[in-house]
């Protein structure tokens, strides 16, 4: 029998509820089974919207309160934004962008090498993209984030370079720990956080750079292979991967233990997620894009 919960804690008010694909300020939700004062966690995926091409190797970046997709298989330069509602085309890409970072600095969008533009680096301002250095190495399938108010490169085709930019010069930093090809990086804690690789035996590394030198974290739930992290509720999210029957798997990381949180909606790899207004969205792989809804909450109130 379905049962109801009034939604109590940090639910109560203004809560943001899917059912069906549709967001709404409901304070009540239909569920099955679950006895009154109980903890509970739904997971209610929404299809967001439909991308306007096929999103796949690209990179997606959270802009002026806009997700912006950048390039991939499907339109090598092409460049929209999402307003919450409706895509946009809004501009040109100086470069075929493939396989490639995209990381926002000092309020523009950064792109940075990538298969066809191996030491490319331009900038979006919001309406116009410019040229603003020759990367240090062939930087194709890395990962770039932005920490200490400087762009740091890491790994790619060259498979344990770390350098950084600080808005006028690129440094060497580091070299990396192990060979960072197809992996992910993320900033947590004011360190960052190298995930998973698509080379040698390296697809369970996790490591981190407290900004002297490396060390291993920990190894992940599965193999991560071309999949995407975020920095979620200040927990690291795995989410995806295209190694074996991972691309369905999401966990997430408190900073010591991994621990399974959903099924995702598709097979997802080869795609992006951002966090938007306080919500994950993976974009990719094809034309999808879902809203990853996860509310945790008590039962205060069954509803019969």
């Amino acid at each position: 029998m379905a049962l109801g919960f009034k939604m109590g804690a940090s639910g109560a008010s203004g809560a943001k509820v899917y059912v069906d694909g549709v967001k709404t300020n409901a304070k009540e939700v239909k569920i099955l089974n679950v006895p009154s004062g109980n903890s509970v966690s739904v997971n209610l995926n929404c299809l967001m919207s439909t991308l306007p091409y096929n999103f796949y190797y690209g990179s997606a970046v959270v802009y002026n309160n806009e997700i912006h997709i950048l390039g991939g298989s499907g339109n090598l330069t092409a460049h929209y934004k999402w307003n919450g509602s409706t895509w946009t085309s809004v501009s040109t890409l100086p470069y075929r962008l493939y396989s490639s970072p995209a990381v926002v600095y000092n309020n523009e969008i950064h792109i940075l090498g990538g298969i066809y533009g191996t030491t490319s680096h331009y900038k979006w301002n919001g309406s116009t993209w410019t040229s603003v250095s020759t990367l240090p190495y062939n930087f194709e399938s890395g990962s770039a984030v932005v920490y200490n108010n400087e762009i740091h490169i890491l790994g790619g085709g060259n498979l344990t370079p770390h350098y950084k930019w600080n808005g006028s010069t690129w440094t060497s930093v580091s070299t990396l720990r192990y060979e960072f090809y197809k992996g992910s990086a993320v900033v947590y804690n004011n360190e960052i956080h190298i995930l998973g690789s698509g080379y040698g035996g390296n697809q369970t590394n996790h490591y981190k750079w407290n900004d002297s030198s490396w060390s291993r974290v920990s190894t992940l739930p599965y193999e991560f292979v071309n999949g995407s992290t975020v920095v979620y509720n200040n927990e690291i999210h795995i989410l995806g991967s295209s190694y074996g029957s991972n691309q369905t798997k999401h966990y997430k990381w408190n900073g010591s233990t991994w621990s399974n949180v959903s099924t995702l909606p598709y097979d997802f790899s080869y795609g992006s997620a951002v966090v938007y207004n306080n919500e994950i969205h993976i974009l990719g792989k094809s034309t999808n894009h879902y809203l990853i809804s996860m509310i945790i909450d008590k039962i205060v109130e069954s509803i019969t």
